[in-house]
C-alpha cells in the first residue's frame, strides 16, 4: 500500500534531484570558465612582458648603432650584438643594420645614417616567439642655430 503525504502531489517526487544536478552542472561550467580565463590572463601578461623586453632590446640596438654611426663614423651594413651581459635582455638576439648617405649643404658634407634594430627571442611560429623592429635616422650635421 502506498501513502501520499497530505498536501503534496505524487508527481513532484525527485524534483530536488533534478535541481541539484542543474546547479552542480552550472557551478562546474563556471569553474571551468574561471580556470580558462585565468590561464589566458597569465599568457597575456607573459606576452606583454616579453614584448616590453623585446622593445628594450631593440632600443638598445638602436642606441648602439647610432653611437657607432655618429661618434665612430662607422656604419656597418649588418651586425649582431650580444645582450647576454644585460640583465633582463639575455635570450634576445639583436641585429643592427645601418645605411648611410652623404649630403652637401652650404659647402659642408654631412652624413645621414638610417639605423634599424631587430630584436628576437624564441623560434618563429612558436608560442614564445617575440620580435620588435625599430628604425631611426641620425646625422652628424650640427644642430640648427
Amino acid at each position: 500500500m502506498r501513502r501520499d503525504i497530505p498536501g503534496r502531489g505524487g508527481q513532484q517526487r525527485g524534483f530536488a534531484l533534478v535541481a541539484a544536478i542543474f546547479i552542480v552542472t552550472v557551478l562546474a561550467i563556471l569553474g571551468i570558465m574561471m580556470v580558462t580565463i585565468g590561464g589566458m590572463q597569465r599568457a597575456t601578461t607573459s606576452a606583454a612582458v616579453q614584448g616590453a623586453r623585446a622593445y628594450h632590446a631593440a632600443r638598445t640596438g638602436l642606441e648602439w648603432g647610432a653611437y657607432r654611426a655618429v661618434v665612430d663614423a662607422s656604419c656597418v651594413a649588418s651586425t649582431s650584438i650580444s645582450l647576454a651581459s644585460i640583465p633582463g635582455l639575455d635570450g634576445f638576439s639583436v641585429t643592427v643594420q645601418c645605411a648611410s648617405s652623404q649630403h652637401r649643404e652650404g659647402g659642408n658634407t654631412y652624413n645621414i645614417y638610417v639605423v634599424t634594430s631587430i630584436a628576437q627571442s624564441g623560434t618563429f611560429g612558436q608560442a614564445d616567439f617575440t620580435s620588435r623592429r625599430m628604425q631611426i635616422s641620425v646625422t652628424n650635421a650640427p644642430p640648427p642655430p
